[in-house]
């Protein structure tokens, strides 16, 4: 049952996109085909699952005997550009296309990193950082898309838009998770 709260806790209720997603707008402003799209979420599942699982490795048994545990940013940077490269080769020979995206893949990381206490608590929680993006962007895309409609709209305006639909979703999870937690207490 854990495994199943944590999963949806990061998918909903702290979505990465929502929580830390103020940069985010730009990122669904890339256009994906569903090809594309699909791809990219298979490379950067694969990438991260490894990443983690091999950074958390080498810091438990490496870096926390030595007492340089600190120092797991770095080395999962070290591992996640020759992850990321690897799996680039992958993508790059069988689909002719370039899935890479450095920048989310890599904080989903360091927030499992931080957030889970034991292997499995870390993939779960990079794994559904990563979903809760993929599940958003095509929202975040169309409201962009909507928002570019309007008539003398700069771009100022535009990603104050985004940025307050972000907020009424945020807003729209939340209490969805309070009105499971009335649900459940017998309220």
């Amino acid at each position: 049952m854990l495994v199943i709260d944590t999963f949806l806790f990061y998918i909903f209720f702290a979505s990465a996109v929502l929580i830390y997603g103020d940069g985010m707008i730009s990122v669904t402003e890339k256009s994906l085909s569903k090809e594309s799209l699909a791809i990219n979420i298979i490379e950067s599942l694969s990438c991260v699952s490894a990443t983690i699982a091999l950074t958390f490795l080498i810091a438990h048994f490496l870096l926390s005997p030595l007492g340089i545990a600190d120092l797991y940013p770095l080395v999962a940077l070290l591992i996640f550009v020759a992850v990321g490269v690897f799996f680039e080769m992958i993508v790059q020979v069988t689909a002719r296309k370039s899935g890479a995206d450095f920048a989310f893949p890599y904080l989903v990381i360091l927030l499992s990193l931080s957030e889970g206490s034991d292997i499995v608590g870390c993939l779960i929680t990079g794994v559904a950082a990563l979903t809760s993006y993929y599940a958003l962007v095509p929202i975040l895309r169309a409201l962009n898309e909507r928002n570019a409609m309007i008539k003398n709209n700069d771009a100022f305006k535009q990603r104050l838009r985004s940025f307050m639909c972000m907020v009424v979703l945020i807003f729209a999870l939340y209490s969805l998770n309070i009105s499971w937690l009335n649900v459940v207490s017998g309220k």
